[in-house]
């Protein structure tokens, strides 16, 4: 006996989880590794990797959860897929329980099942229950094993039927007639909300919703910091730059100087994280209860009038949260538009750390008014720089995925989600911001600002700007939340510029290239040739619609 446990054990089960978009392989997955990255969502393309772990119940049981199948375009995600099918491995085909015959249609067409050990797990068992008759019958139809679950919520013993599921896969040696033979569900396949239907108003209304997505978090965020930086001045700040006023010089000025690390670096912390978190907020719950998808199927139309569909709104709002992480989700889109996905979401997708710097900028000229118009700007003139440079025909894509149903939010997975941006904001952007503190008031102290500044001569030239803008300008090409260098000497700067020159200088600053970051991660993803090539028509697009708005503004003075 101990010989055989040896023997299994020395030949481990490769399992990959197999199915189309949204059936729910990654909460599956989650449950029986306990592999947090792969936490369940209803958004489609969330899997944008292959994720291999473990089951914890069976270490002899080695999953891989892949990228969601799009039959209806060739996205980069599901050629991963389809490349990691050509090995020896045991598939576990996940379907909904809703859309079993429907599924098991299209995969035994697309895919090429003979010969494989097959295990058939059915999700969504919330939504429909087949009778104990009905689930004998798919079983004999099909001749491999089935089992029902909620991929939401599965307790031990759910997870243990999984798992005997995948011991007893059998050879798939079904035939396209016999799949035919499955029963059909009476459930209907999810439908469009119905108000997002409406030809002009349903597209308007999503609009306004994914306005108010990141408009009443940036709301809610500037009412707390605007009540509560006053009493962190009186009780921290300044008890500490009198502490320190005593040092050397030097040192002072990295400190408390006016790109000092504590008085800039809290003052930036400050207007940033709380944006940063309430976004995150809002955009885990519209994840969570389904809604987002609806929402970009609404604007599928109007989107397709820019080159984009629908499905390349997703990692667009995606950007608002974290740009490198949308750039690899735009491996959902097809490879005929993920080029403009990209392009549109480098511009106009302000990422939260920008959001927050923007914030905080406009606060410290007193301005805060601005940010409205300022994100306004940079939907229109990223949707115009997209029409421009990217005339890709779209009409031959089709979105033939049924939409995800809406429920209820998973606190576990939303917890966790938040968490996970709450850290990635603690311990990689507030570093990374710090250290441009510490390299700006070095760099002050030592004369060494004049070169930016020359650098940067040119554009500020042109538009009319203080040379001490410089330093802003240049460190938002490595991070957009370097911006926050023109809230120096607690907005000193700001507060000798009209406000037509700080919207101006906001703008390019946000507009005039992606960060290093995105850009190192779109010349990996699709080509340094189209990094470049992305950069430049971004470059190009935002010098000439600064002009045109400066302008319009002095006209309008």
């Amino acid at each position: 006996m101990l010989e055989s446990v040896q023997s299994a054990l020395a030949h481990p089960i490769d399992v990959v989880l197999v199915g189309c978009e949204s059936v729910g392989k990654s909460g599956l997955f989650r449950h029986l590794t306990g592999e947090k990255r792969a936490l369940t969502s209803s958004v489609k393309g969330t899997t944008i990797a292959a994720l291999t772990a473990t089951c914890k119940l069976n270490n002899n049981i080695r999953l891989t959860d892949l990228p969601g199948l799009q039959f209806d375009m060739d996205s980069k995600s599901t050629q991963l897929t389809l490349d990691r099918l050509e090995g020896e491995q045991t598939l576990l085909l996940v379907v909904k329980a809703t859309e079993l015959k429907e599924e098991l249609t299209q995969l035994q067409k697309e895919l090429n099942l003979k010969g494989k050990q097959v295990a058939i797990v059915a999700t969504h068992q919330d939504k429909y229950q087949p009778s104990n008759a009905e689930q004998k019958r798919v079983q004999e139809l099909l001749q491999v094993p089935v089992v029902w679950i909620n991929a939401r919520k599965m307790d031990q013993e759910e997870q243990e039927k999984v798992i005997t599921c995948i011991e007893q896969a059998r050879i798939w040696a079904v035939t396209t007639s016999i799949v035919s033979f499955l029963p059909s569900t009476p459930i209907p396949v999810n439908k469009l909300i119905p108000m997002f239907r409406l030809r002009v108003v349903g597209p308007i209304l999503v609009c306004l919703i994914i306005m108010a997505m990141f408009a009443l978090p940036v709301f809610a965020a500037y009412l707390f910091v605007s009540w509560f930086e006053p009493i962190t001045e009186q009780y921290l700040l300044t008890p500490i730059i009198v502490w320190l006023e005593q040092i050397p010089a030097f040192l002072a000025n990295v400190l408390i100087g006016d790109y000092g690390v504590i008085t800039l670096g809290w003052y930036s912390f400050l207007w940033a994280f709380p944006v940063v978190l309430m976004i995150s907020i809002t955009t885990t719950i519209t994840e969570e209860i389904g809604i987002q998808e609806h929402l970009t199927n609404a604007l599928d139309p109007w989107l397709r009038k820019i080159g984009l569909t629908g499905r390349d709104l997703l990692p667009v709002i995606t950007g608002f949260g974290c740009n490198v992480v949308a750039v690899m989700q735009s491996r959902s889109c097809s490879s005929c538009t993920r080029v403009s996905c990209v392009s549109m979401l480098a511009f106009g997708s302000a990422c939260s750390y920008q959001i927050g710097a923007t914030l905080s900028i406009f606060n410290a000229a007193h301005v805060p008014f601005l940010f409205i118009p300022y994100l306004f700007l940079l939907f229109v003139v990223g949707a115009i720089h997209t029409r421009i440079w990217n005339r890709n025909t779209t009409n031959e894509l089709t979105r033939i995925a049924p939409l995800p149903y809406l429920q209820g939010i998973n606190w576990s997975s939303f917890w966790w989600k938040v968490s996970g941006v709450i850290k990635q904001f603690l311990l990689q952007a507030m570093p990374i911001f710090l250290l441009i503190c510490l390299i700006a008031s070095v760099l002050e102290t030592v004369g060494g600002l004049s070169i930016l500044s020359w650098l940067a001569m040119p554009l500020l030239y042109l538009f009319s700007l203080p040379t001490d803008a410089a330093p802003g300008l240049i460190f938002s090409f490595i991070r957009k939340d370097g911006l926050l260098v023109l809230n120096e000497g607690q907005g000193s700067l700001l507060m000798d510029m009209s406000i037509s020159q700080i919207f101006i200088l906001v703008y390019l600053a946000s507009t005039l290239s992606a960060c290093l970051v995105t850009l190192f991660t779109i010349g990996r993803e699709l080509s340094w040739k189209n990094a470049l090539s992305i950069g430049l028509k971004q470059m190009l697009t935002s010098v000439v619609s600064a002009a045109f708005l400066a302008a319009g503004l002095y006209f309008l003075s």
